[in-house]
């Protein structure tokens, strides 16, 4: 934001490309590209329609002729698709968007500037600007690095066509991380413009809240339709040039992508939407967009436009009332209900169970109705084939990257071990299984351990503990992670009751912590032993309070043996679970179900 209020302005930035409306990687680039600037202080335009929720206001003749009047010339930015100057100008700045050949500074008029979006577009001396296309796990990571490419390509393009701009006096590192392209940490999607209805389909909703029990359901009003000016425009940059443009090639098409819905109320940044669709369709960039359905509490109709496929997520559909699921159903789009968990039978121990009560309705209701489920193991699977037949099972995977740390090579300087249980390991009737055994170690270890808790609350009776530490459940995932290597854990223990709703977990846990190098002991229940290897990427236990004292016992005597567990289970998950790898498996059950 510009501080000194009679500062000379700078150069006026035109996006020239489609519409928002088309819906390609071209158009979301550049008004996306066109919103980023204008928030970073800059002043810019689009020549087409653009979305009312990004700050993308559409160039008219009369602004053009404004500028030039205030000695303003603009500078042009042009998708790679356009090899000529359709509006005639001075300054213009090439946004290479897609393989075209490997573009190079060598050779570029005097009146041109060249920017890729990705490495591999251009030779290496093409300054890079790579505009998030959606707010979803890719921009989560490259933020930063986003808002420091758009101050680069500010300040040169300024300095490049601009003979009275002077740089920003404060150092890059002192600048504030740079505009949000939308507001939050992965709050919620770029927002899309309402299309015309079409014929004969329902109304969609729009900006709906989702009703609560206690209020009676409403019908969700139909998203406004998107209204082209019926006004004849102005031609664009008249008088830039004594002589006329020529017209413009049509620009080279955009394969769209399949657009997925997700009804979900949890936070895109919480584990359960990450692990089973924010990360594994950020591997599917180029495939599918995903956005996320529900903004404020309230359902995003619009969306809907263009959709082909919606998510019922986990427990979302237990929080709408069934007229509000009936609207959803009717909007023709394929449905289909997503969970890693038995969410409407869940346990009475559970932090969940009285809310889960009330949810059991809505989610039946969907499963019922979804053109399909997909779910985490077999076991869920099994559970759902009675509401529903067409249940699919995509098991979870992990970035392996994310979590890894190499296997610690022996016992820490001051010999201290570190045992960790986590989340649903610490449930009363899950920790019930080890508490005892902790217990009698702690009694005979002392000071040489040291346990952490991590959940809801800590466990009975370990209150205050001097060898224990409770932390809070980190709910971002990828905070999770990084927390995950911090705690520096030798042995993790993950004692699981042998209930159906257990049985429908998945082993995510066995994932994490072997990418992050710990040695683990397991219940011996079907959620672990089916992929478990006994003695050697772990150790299953009966559930019997002598056999995990045994088996964390002899981890804690065995540095050898620690090392050699962890190391075998950390290969495996690196050789058969690493996301990055099965992503197409997630490209395939989704593309059968939006056929």
């Amino acid at each position: 934001m510009r501080q000194n209020l009679f500062a000379r302005l700078g150069l006026p930035y035109y996006l020239h490309g489609p519409a928002y409306a088309e819906n390609t990687d071209e158009a979301r680039a550049l008004h996306h590209l066109c919103h980023a600037l204008n928030l970073a202080g800059e002043e810019a335009y689009v020549t087409e329609e653009g979305d009312g929720a990004l700050h993308t206001p559409r160039l008219t003749q009369d602004r053009i002729e404004a500028h030039l009047r205030a000695g303003r010339k603009p500078i042009v930015i042009y998708p790679g698709s356009i090899d000529d100057n359709p509006l005639g100008a001075d300054q213009v700045v090439r946004y290479l968007l897609s393989p075209a050949g490997m573009q190079t500074t060598l050779g570029t008029p005097p009146g041109e500037m060249l920017v890729a979006w990705r490495a591999g577009l251009a030779t290496a001396d093409v300054p890079l600007l790579s505009t998030p296309l959606a707010d979803d796990a890719a921009y989560a990571v490259g933020r930063q690095q986003f808002a420091r490419q758009l101050q680069a390509f500010i300040e040169a393009s300024q300095r490049r066509f601009n003979p009275s701009f002077a740089a920003p006096a404060s150092p890059a590192s002192a600048r504030p991380a740079g505009p949000r392209i939308v507001p939050g940490r992965l709050a919620h999607p770029l927002d899309r413009p309402a299309a015309p209805a079409s014929a004969g389909l329902p109304p969609r909703p729009s900006h709906s809240p989702i009703p609560v029990r206690a209020a009676p359901a409403a019908p969700m009003p139909p998203a406004a339709a998107h209204v082209q000016p019926t006004a004849p425009q102005p031609p664009l940059l008249q008088g830039l040039k004594t002589t006329p443009a020529a017209s413009a090639p049509a620009p080279a098409p955009f394969k769209r992508k399949k657009r997925i819905v997700v009804y979900s109320v949890e936070s895109t940044w919480s584990p359960c939407p990450q692990i089973r669709l924010i990360r594994p369709f950020a591997h599917l960039q180029d495939e599918w967009e995903l956005v996320w359905g529900i903004r404020d509490g309230q359902l995003q109709g619009d969306y809907l436009n263009n959709a082909d496929l919606i998510v019922l997520h986990r427990f979302t559909p237990g929080l709408m009332s069934i007229a509000t699921l009936q609207t959803i159903f009717a909007s023709r789009v394929p449905i289909v209900y997503e969970s890693d968990d038995l969410l409407n039978d869940i346990p009475h121990d559970h932090p969940e169970a009285q809310q889960g009560a009330s949810w059991k309705e809505g989610i039946e209701y969907a499963v019922k109705h979804a053109k399909a489920v997909v779910v985490s193991t077999e076991f869920l699977a099994s559970k759902y084939r009675d509401l529903n037949p067409a249940v699919y099972v995509l098991p979870n995977y992990i970035d392996y990257d994310l979590f890894y740390r190499p296997v610690p090579q022996s016992t820490a300087v001051d010999g201290k071990i570190n045992i960790g249980l986590l989340g649903s390991s610490i449930q009363p009737s899950n920790f019930a299984l080890v508490d005892d055994a902790l217990r009698a170690l702690v009694e005979r270890y002392g000071e040489r351990l040291h346990i952490d808790f991590v959940g809801w609350e800590c466990p009975k009776g370990w209150e205050g503990h001097p060898l224990t530490t409770f932390h809070s459940f980190v709910h971002q995932y990828v905070d999770y992670a990084a927390q995950l290597r911090q705690w520096n854990w030798d042995i993790a223990l993950i004692p699981l009751a042998s209930d159906e709703y257990n049985q429908c977990k998945s082993y995510i846990k066995w994932l994490d912590y072997s990418a992050a190098g710990i040695a683990c002991v397991f219940s011996d229940v079907s959620v672990y032993n089916e992929v478990v290897t006994h003695d050697s990427t772990g150790l299953l236990m009966p559930n019997a309070s002598q056999a995990w004292l045994e088996a964390v016992t002899l981890l804690i005597e065995s540095p050898e043996k620690r090392h050699a567990l962890a190391e075998t289970a950390q290969q495996a998950i690196h050789a058969g679970f690493d996301l990055n790898a099965k992503a197409a498996l997630y490209n395939a059950t989704y593309g059968k179900l939006a056929g």
